[in-house]
């Protein structure tokens, strides 16, 4: 069920605003909202700490002190004086917290909730939010992890549909709000020289790559909770791999671009612990808040394949790590090549350092006759216009709209997908800062950006 046709809400109350998503992304979303129109409405920030409205404002205004926006220039200090923030200090299981956020908001009709919090209190949140005078239109917006395995994951789900109906459950993951996610789907679709090669028959390989530069200093807590696998394997790429590889849509309602994408997420085999690689990098355990001997990967690299007509037999690697060598996001999927000696033909497409599609062929080289590798670039679109990711996904949670969230099938089957890996006795490796990771894994090749 989609809620596309409800009335945009009316006010946004934010649990997590004053840690650290908030100060990297939620406040910035929020001016992007503001400068493009698309806010307009009271922001109410809750947490356990005491703050007053006047340090909800500071901290607004010092995260954006690095902050560019995505339209360039400055940014704007009346944008930034016309979002209405305010703050209520109260504990998110508690239902007091929920009677003062009744009287702070006063009359409104159509709120968001939206949650940046540990998954196992959700259900509490909304019990919370069905046991107040919130009204019953008022939508949960849940960040991810949500549930963390199979089982939990659907008892979350089963917790929160008791007290509010489904259509007000909207479940995170700011990948499917990336315009470069998206444009996978479009790329293949629209081009029939690429469709038509997505299928066993031509392709060799398929790698997902997510490497990361920083490591987890100052976020050791949350890390020690989730390692790499759930951190971004479970939910980020694996709804990236179904984006890429699902089947056209029926049409284009959210209805069936879901039903498309949990379709594919089905027929992807659990990952094989045999072929995977877990690692950490030197230096991990002297982090504040993680343990001496922490057992914890900060990096994993993990085989599956996909059971369907079109992809069958195509392995598919998925390889993510922090502390590596560089800071990209690739999708590379490797052609099938007729000759030993013939250049590798690939179609790349690159969410992050920049959008772009690239493809490798082989041309003559007039000098010797050879073939050669060269690459066609082109960029796609950065964002949304001047919405990023998470401002994509917080205005359609204002409007109701469900296309840029997850479903509780698609996060079922992820759990599934990674529940081997969990359940294997994996060596961990340890790897030097700035590598490329732990012997034993094979990464692909440098992102687009490297070859401009």
């Amino acid at each position: 069920m989609t809620t596309n046709d409800v009335e945009r809400a009316d006010a946004l109350v934010m649990f997590g605003l004053t840690g650290d998503l908030g100060e990297k992304k939620l406040f910035p979303a929020l001016y992007e909202l503001q400068a493009s129109g698309r806010l307009g409405i009271p922001v109410v920030g809750v947490g356990r700490s005491e703050y007053t409205d006047e340090e909800l404002d500071d901290m607004l205004e010092e995260s954006l002190a690095g902050y560019t926006p995505a339209s360039g220039g400055a940014v704007d200090p009346e944008v930034v004086d016309a979002i209405e923030l305010s703050y209520v200090s109260g504990d998110s299981t508690d239902p007091a917290t929920y009677d003062a956020l009744v009287d702070r908001l006063d009359g409104t009709a159509r709120p968001v909730v939206y949650g940046a919090l540990p998954p196992g209190i959700f259900g509490d949140v909304a019990r919370g939010i069905a046991g107040s005078s919130l009204p019953e239109t008022t939508r949960l917006v849940c960040e991810k992890p949500f549930g963390n395995d199979v089982e939990s994951s659907r008892q979350l789900y089963d917790e929160i549909v008791e007290a509010l109906d489904p259509s007000r459950l909207f479940i995170v993951d700011h990948f499917l709000a990336k315009s470069a996610i998206e444009n996978m789907l479009t790329v293949r679709t629209s081009n029939p020289l690429i469709e038509n090669s997505m299928c066993s028959r031509f392709v060799e390989r398929i790698d997902i790559e997510m490497h990361e530069e920083g490591d987890v200093d100052g976020r050791g807590s949350f890390y020690e909770s989730v390692g790499a696998i759930d951190d971004v394997v479970q939910n980020h790429l694996l709804q990236m791999l179904a984006v890429l590889t699902m089947e056209r849509p029926d049409d284009d309602s959210d209805e069936a671009y879901h039903t498309a994408r949990s379709t594919l997420l089905a027929t992807v085999v659990p990952f094989d612990p045999e072929v995977a690689v877990i690692g950490q990098y030197a230096g991990y355990r002297d982090l504040d808040d993680v343990d001496d001997d922490s057992q914890v990967e900060t990096f994993v690299e993990a085989r599956t394949t996909i059971d369907t007509d079109r992809w069958r037999d195509v392995p598919v690697t998925i390889r993510t790590g922090k502390a590596l060598s560089s800071d990209s996001t690739v999708a590379t999927i490797t052609l099938r090549s007729p000759g030993p000696d013939l250049v590798e033909n690939r179609i790349r497409f690159e969410v992050k350092p920049r959008a772009s599609v690239a493809i490798d062929i082989g041309i003559l080289d007039p000098s010797t006759h050879d073939t050669v590798p060269t690459t066609i670039v082109a960029c796609a679109p950065e964002d949304h216009g001047e919405l990023g990711d998470y401002a994509v996904m917080l205005d359609n949670a204002l409007s109701g709209a469900t296309r840029h969230f997850a479903r509780i099938d698609d996060v079922v089957a992820a759990w599934r997908l990674v529940a081997p890996l969990h359940s294997a006795d994996l060596e961990l490796h340890i790897y030097e800062p700035g590598t490329d990771g732990p012997a034993g894994s094979h990464p692909v090749s440098h992102p687009v950006s490297d070859i401009r």
